[in-house]
């Protein structure tokens, strides 16, 4: 997974984007997290391809035939908004490699793992068959090898069949080096064209090479059209059931209804008499527009096409590559060892939340202070993820989005800048209290550098080199002494001695969320639900369940409130010594990014995606002051003494220097 880059969304819909996954003809895909804390895959739909009218009418139709597919072996849809300004699509995340990045990092299948493979991946084809679709751009990047078993993703290039006639005459849809004889002819492609996918996605897992494999696009398509596939030294039933999907006729080729049967029984030594008889297609009716389909169990919507055409193998949308040697083992013990048959897991279920009714609200009809105080603007990296001030109140320091420290000196406004070695920041990034450290996440690593020298500091190679497998990092924090670093993650809440770099312990009830300790070092909460722990034995002391998916958190100075950003836009206070709800801050009108509390306790400043900043009195929960900015702030920072508030924003589009902080002074 890449960072996300400066002009890409924070958030789609309901939905906060992580990182980038991938892109393909349709738009860019996301790693992001649902209201639930669940991690989804987020394709947002061209700005191009929205603007036609053509396109939206044929997304909707087909996210509504999409709505019926099941199955073990596919990505469930999880939700979509056709009428978005920009169109967008939200399916379940399938942690695993892709079996290309398998094949390529391992080598060919074993025979008896391609059997398994393929009744796992027929299994899948069937389902979405069921339901009158056909995937139409089967390959093996849309393949994921997750630990239950594979499944079949991206359905950007499905189409149901009762909407092929929004397909432009003579319109060439899919993957050139998977594609059918049909589908290169611009014929009807029903079922059978991925029958034809699944033989060659097969071939490439058992010999390492697609079957029409050579030099040009144009000798590909004529060996698809024309030649027999290579299959390289492959015998026996493998080899008969190949050549019998890759057969240039679709009557020829067997049903997918009956291909898992073969697969078993050639798994099995025996030999199947009577292959599975050819794919009858399936037209459905087509829904009325405007009606809703119910979503099947585990899931609330469906795929969608994408009939943009693809010449070339594009990068894969699933999941990203595996770093070298990390789970090399399991991968393969998965394939060989069997494809477990196990329904994914539900992603995306809506909360429904309950009535805030009894719980103390901010007034919604305030007159705050409009701050028309002195507003100073600092040069600075693109986008900034992290802000803090220097303990003497004369620097301030900031994590830039190109992979940048900023340090300012206040009395002259002029800044120095240390590249630390990376082409970009992925959040989240934290300073230590003295601000001399820089902790940052790396992909599924967790690095600490020295903000002056730029280097990462030796003493602490442990962490340097420490990879959190599979879990992605969603928020760190330092404990204030600076000895115990906390990272949460996908996986789990994890705790280490900065001094060694030795894990103390790995909470794996604890996942995604926020994580932070009070100022006395003596309480971490982390996770969804929020849970309240205490250091350094890590036991945990009780959980905050009326918070509901809490994304940002900061202590007070005193340690006795904790403010929470919930959902998008509100923010709640929490009383941690009364363990009582004290109150909910309402009046950003847009997702809630940033907050830190004033250096005296009873203020807290809170920043948004639209650049507003609001002062809160955390006593009576009135808004004091308000500040405005020109684009999305993406971190905040009080002074020392309480005086000035610092603003990083989000404020551009190519890596230059940028209008990017703000200096307000405090009424």
């Amino acid at each position: 997974m890449d960072a996300l880059w400066p002009d890409d969304p924070q958030w789609v819909g309901p939905y906060r984007l992580d990182g980038r996954l991938g892109a393909g003809g349709m738009g860019q895909v996301y790693l992001g997290t649902s209201p639930g804390g669940r991690k989804v895959a987020v394709k947002l739909i061209r700005a191009e391809l929205a603007a036609t009218p053509q396109f939206r009418t044929r997304f909707a139709r087909e996210v509504d035939a999409a709505r019926q597919v099941g199955g073990f072996h596919t990505a469930q849809v999880v939700d979509a908004d056709p009428d978005a300004a920009a169109p967008w699509l939200v399916t379940a995340f399938i942690p695993g490699p892709t079996l290309r990045q398998v094949v390529a990092e391992d080598g060919p299948l074993e025979p008896d793992a391609v059997l398994r493979l393929g009744a796992g991946l027929a299994e899948g084809l069937a389902a979405i068959h069921r339901c009158g679709l056909v995937h139409r751009d089967l390959k093996p990047g849309n393949v994921i090898i997750a630990d239950d078993g594979p499944r079949i993703i991206d359905f950007g290039i499905a189409r149901a069949v009762d909407a092929s006639s929004l397909t432009a005459t003579g319109a060439i849809v899919g993957t050139y080096s998977y594609m059918s004889p049909e589908q290169i002819r611009a014929d009807r492609a029903g079922p059978a064209s991925d029958v034809f996918a699944l033989g060659s996605v097969l071939a490439f897992a058992a010999t390492g090479r697609s079957p029409f494999d050579a030099p040009t696009l144009l000798a590909v398509v004529q060996r698809i059209l024309d030649d027999p596939p290579a299959l390289g030294g492959l015998d026996g039933e493998l080899r008969r059931l190949l050549v019998s999907c890759l057969a240039k006729d679709p009557a020829e080729r067997p049903s997918v209804a009956g291909l898992p049967a073969w697969f078993a029984s050639a798994r099995g030594g025996g030999a199947a008499v009577h292959p599975p008889r050819p794919e009858q297609t399936v037209v459905l009716a087509p829904t009325r527009p405007g009606t809703v389909s119910e979503p099947g169990a585990g899931a609330r919507m469906g795929a969608v096409s994408d009939a943009q055409p693809t010449a070339v193998e594009d990068r894969a949308t699933g999941p990203a590559a595996p770093q070298p040697g990390a789970g090399r083992v399991s991968r393969r013990a998965l394939i060989v060892g069997g494809l477990a048959v196990a329904a994914a897991t539900a992603v995306g279920v809506p909360l429904l939340l309950r009535s805030q009714d009894g719980t103390p609200s901010s007034p919604s009809d305030a007159s705050p202070q409009s701050a028309s105080s002195k507003d100073v603007t600092l040069k600075g990296p693109v986008s900034v993820y992290a802000l803090a001030f220097g303990p003497d109140g004369r620097t301030l320091v900031a994590a830039g989005g190109e992979g940048t420290i900023w340090r300012w000196d206040l009395s002259t406004e002029r800044s120095t800048t240390t590249r630390i070695g990376v082409a970009e920041f992925i959040q989240p990034n934290a300073f230590s209290r003295d601000v001399k450290l820089l902790v940052r996440a790396e992909k599924n690593k967790v690095l600490l550098w020295d903000v002056i020298t730029g280097r990462t500091v030796g003493t602490f190679t442990g962490i340097t080199s420490y990879r959190l497998q599979d879990g992605f990092v969603s928020s760190m924090s330092l404990s204030p002494d600076g000895r115990t670093l906390a990272a949460s993650t996908a996986k789990g809440l994890y705790v280490w001695d900065v001094g060694s770099g030795r894990t103390l312990d790995i909470h794996e009830d604890c996942k995604s969320g926020p994580a932070v300790f009070s100022p006395d070092g003596k309480l971490l909460v982390s996770g969804y639900p929020l849970q309240v722990r205490q250091m350094p034995d890590g036991r945990m002391l009780y959980t905050l369940d009326e918070i509901i998916n809490p994304r940002e958190a900061v202590f007070s100075p005193d340690g006795q409130i904790l403010a929470v950003v919930q959902q998008s836009n509100t923010v709640r206070l929490w009383n941690t010594s009364s363990r009582q709800d004290v109150v909910a801050l309402k009046g950003h009108r847009n997702q809630v990014h940033a907050l830190a509390f004033h250096p005296g306790g009873r203020t807290l400043a809170t920043a948004d995606q639209s650049g507003s900043v609001r002062l809160w009195d955390t006593a009576t929960g009135a808004t004091t002051a308000t500040f405005t900015s020109p684009s999305s702030i993406e971190a905040v920072a009080f002074s020392p003494d309480g005086k000035t508030l610092a603003a990083g924003l989000n404020g551009g589009t190519s890596y230059s220097t940028h209008d990017t902080v703000r200096l307000w002074a405090v009424p």
